[in-house]
């Protein structure tokens, strides 16, 4: 369930206010904590303009890596269990699609945590053999630098809000 402060932020920069304006509209003695960090995970609407088409371009190409990944874990599922070789422990294998669903998630709410989490495990991602081949490598390449890229431009370092009261 979304916090309504959470709420309340996300319909202001939905509005177009800053985060400034946010902060010192909504702060309140118990809440700035919460409010200083909701704001420094959620870009401004003005920034999510600048960048939807690369934001689309990055969930296209994790779900086309995901989509793969499902397709061959169903192969590799259906041939294990018409040779009478089926193991639950084959099951495990779905956590890679799992996880790349839940960072879809947070890349469509334009949530920070997506974007440094594909560039981290995009980047793991080639330390196995099969995702060093082509054209897993280069989608691999390009979910990372997409997700830098988009990571830098949506939530800049200066930009970042401070604790009012530390």
């Amino acid at each position: 369930m979304i916090d309504p402060l959470e709420q309340k932020i996300l319909a202001e920069l939905n509005k177009g206010h800053s985060k400034q304006n946010i902060l010192k509209k909504l702060a309140t003695d118990e809440n700035k904590e919460d409010l200083v960090w909701y704001l420094n995970h959620y870009p401004t609407e003005k920034k999510r303009k600048k960048v939807r088409l690369l934001n689309y371009l990055l969930i296209l190409v994790i779900l086309i890596v995901t989509v793969k990944k499902l397709y061959f874990i169903a192969l590799v599922q259906l041939n294990a269990i018409s040779i009478n070789q089926f193991s639950p422990l084959l099951l495990v294998e779905l956590l890679v699609p799992a996880i790349n669903f839940y960072i879809m998630v947070k890349i469509i709410q334009w949530y920070r945590q997506g974007y440094q989490f594909a560039a981290v495990l995009s980047l793991l991602a080639l330390i196995r053999p099969e995702n060093r081949i082509m054209p897993d490598a280069i989608m691999y390449l390009v979910i990372t630098v997409l997700s830098v890229f988009l990571l830098f431009q949506l939530f800049p370092q200066q930009e970042k809000l401070r604790d009012p009261t530390g």
